[in-house]
Order: C-alpha cells, then sequence, then structure tokens
C-alpha cells in the first residue's frame, strides 16, 4: 500500500470514528491553494477541522510527530477560506488531530488516538 492509499484508509477509519461518537461529516479533502484539511466535521454547534495522520511502521516517526508547524499553517489557512466560502462568522471552531497507529489494538487493527483542539490557529501546539 502506497502513502496516498494509506492516508485515504486512515482519513476513512477517521471519519467513521468521529461519526460514531456523535460527529457530522461535512466535508472531506477540502482543498484551497493555501492547504487542505482532511475532515471538517460538528459536534452540536462545534466546527471542527481534523488533521488525519497515519502511520503503518515507526520508520518516519509517529504520526503526532509528523504534524508539522507549516502543516499547522496551511490547515489554518484553509479553515480561514473554508469559513470564509461558507460565511460562518462567530461560530465556535477548533482542530483536531486524529493519528492511526502504528501501534495496534488488542484485535489487530491500527490504534486511533483523537487529540481534540490540538493546535490553535495561530500555530501553537496545545497537546
Amino acid at each position: 500500500m502506497n502513502a496516498y492509499q494509506t492516508g485515504k484508509k486512515g482519513e476513512d477509519k477517521a471519519a467513521a470514528f468521529l461519526k460514531r461518537r456523535g460527529y457530522r461529516v461535512l466535508a472531506r479533502n477540502y482543498r484551497v491553494p493555501s492547504g487542505e484539511i482532511d475532515l471538517i466535521v460538528q459536534k452540536g454547534e462545534v466546527l471542527v477541522f481534523v488533521e488525519v495522520k497515519s502511520r503503518r511502521g515507526r520508520q518516519k516517526g509517529s504520526p503526532l510527530e509528523s504534524v508539522s508547524p507549516q502543516k499547522v499553517f496551511r490547515v489554518s489557512s484553509a479553515a480561514a477560506a473554508y469559513l470564509s466560502e461558507q460565511h460562518i462568522h462567530q461560530r465556535d471552531c477548533r482542530f483536531d488531530i486524529i493519528t492511526l497507529g502504528p501501534d495496534k489494538n488488542i484485535l489487530g487493527f491500527l490504534k486511533i488516538r483523537h487529540f481534540p483542539n490540538a493546535f490553535e490557529a495561530s500555530g501553537h501546539f496545545l497537546v
């Protein structure tokens, strides 16, 4: 499986994970020239921009370590574009990270971890 396929499969699993927890998926792979958001979801009145990172092995470090300040900037920029495009103002928003693997759960599936409010649009990591 190549990196694209791993990423796509991870996004599918992350979307299903969030749906089971009461989130509604609004958009997937939202792209603008300044960046991309893997998942845009909503729970209650809160709009959540989600970065999904998958790892099959430890060669490239943990999935959480791979979310660089540049990635945070690109996700934040794309979120600003989405809010503007959708004419959304004065709304509670947050940035989450979902990681898959490289560890596995007791059933042998990649372990999913959810980090709500993982960073701010300013680029400050909160986890």
